[in-house]
């Protein structure tokens, strides 16, 4: 915890003017904690058999999420490695163009 202390002395509001300034949309002068919003469904379970079950298609999906992208991996180095051979052909072609 932060021991210091930003309070600052005689400011303070009445509730009339903090009414007021709500009402308007002004800022009241006090921190305001944004909640966050997201799109995936928090699942809520009744039963453990359930929830055991909702964990193995989880994991599952991570193991199938995992090699998908192992593979896009795997095919991003072979086409940087078949660009690399492909630059190599043509520096060799052209070296031997401007031998002749």
């Amino acid at each position: 915890m932060d021991q210091t202390v930003n309070t600052i002395p005689d400011q303070n509001l009445s509730i009339r003017q903090l009414l007021d300034r709500h009402s308007r949309g002004l800022p009241l002068g006090a921190s305001q904690n944004q909640g966050e919003y997201f799109d995936t469904e928090i699942p809520r379970y009744d039963d453990l058999v359930d929830m055991m079950e909702h964990k193995k298609i989880l994991v599952q999906e991570h193991k199938d999420l995992t090699k998908q992208i192992e593979k896009e991996q795997k095919a991003q180095k072979e086409k940087a490695i078949a660009s690399a051979v492909a630059n190599e052909i043509a520096k060799t072609k052209s070296i031997k163009t401007d031998e002749s």
